[in-house]
């Protein structure tokens, strides 16, 4: 579809990007990662402090 258009045009890329949200959506699907692997969520009561 994007060989179709003019290169960099605005329609260029708006069908680039909905290409791109697609195979995001895509991936997010296939992805799964397990707790221990990510990092654990902040704190809000977190200062800062290096005691």
């Amino acid at each position: 579809m994007l060989a179709t258009l003019r290169p960099y045009s605005d329609a260029w890329w708006a069908v680039h990007d909905e290409i791109e949200a697609e195979n995001d959506r895509q991936l997010e699907s296939k992805l799964m990662i397990c707790r221990r692997c990510a990092p654990p969520a902040p704190r809000e009561d977190v200062t800062g402090s290096i005691r």
